[in-house]
């Protein structure tokens, strides 16, 4: 007996997330995390979707995303498996890489999606890889702060415009909001 589908909805906002099988490493050197975000590029590139925040850890990742055609099964699909091709090409690795299927949870209000954005960037500083979001290179928390360009798959005013109508106040609110100082 197969799974059961799971719906996603078009609009809506999902925090969407992968680990590795036994929980091993689904990185292991920054290369592979530099390969993963061009397979997001190429990914998000060709799907009707908007990436708002992201974070890749050592054996799991985290993206907030939002779908205009509810299409979330079909681009993790497209995600999860080019990763996983080239990933286990360059190490001989024959094995599943991702566990299990993909999680999802749906964003209903925009108090725990604010929650959840701030979750995902803080995510590396509770696992105590380092000690404030600025100093990981791989998330979104540089790119939403100004503090580095974006990728192109990152949506960068679509996340700001939770925190203020102007590019520049967004972006200290929103640095402001990870770091626990405001409420939005």
């Amino acid at each position: 007996m197969g799974r059961a589908l799971r719906e996603f909805v078009a609009g809506g906002l999902y925090h969407v997330f992968a680990r590795g099988s036994n929980r091993q490493p689904i990185f292991a050197f920054d290369s592979d995390r530099v390969d993963f975000l061009l397979c997001s590029e190429r990914t998000f590139g060709r799907m009707r979707a908007r990436c708002l925040a992201y974070c890749l850890m050592t054996n799991h990742y985290h993206l907030v995303l939002e779908t205009d055609d509810g299409e979330v099964s079909r681009l993790m699909q497209g995600l999860n498996s080019s990763y996983a091709l080239r990933f286990n090409q360059r190490y001989g690795r024959v094995a599943h890489l991702f566990k299990n299927r993909f999680g999802a949870v749906d964003q209903r209000t925009t108090p725990q999606l604010l929650w959840t954005l701030r979750y995902v960037v803080q995510n590396p500083v509770e696992k105590g890889l380092c000690g404030a979001p600025e100093e990981w290179r791989w998330s979104s928390y540089r790119a939403c702060a100004g503090l580095d360009r974006a990728p192109r798959f990152l949506d960068v005013p679509r996340l700001l415009s939770y925190f203020g109508d102007t590019p520049h106040r967004a972006s200290v609110l929103y640095r402001d909001f990870v770091a626990d100082r405001i409420s939005v």
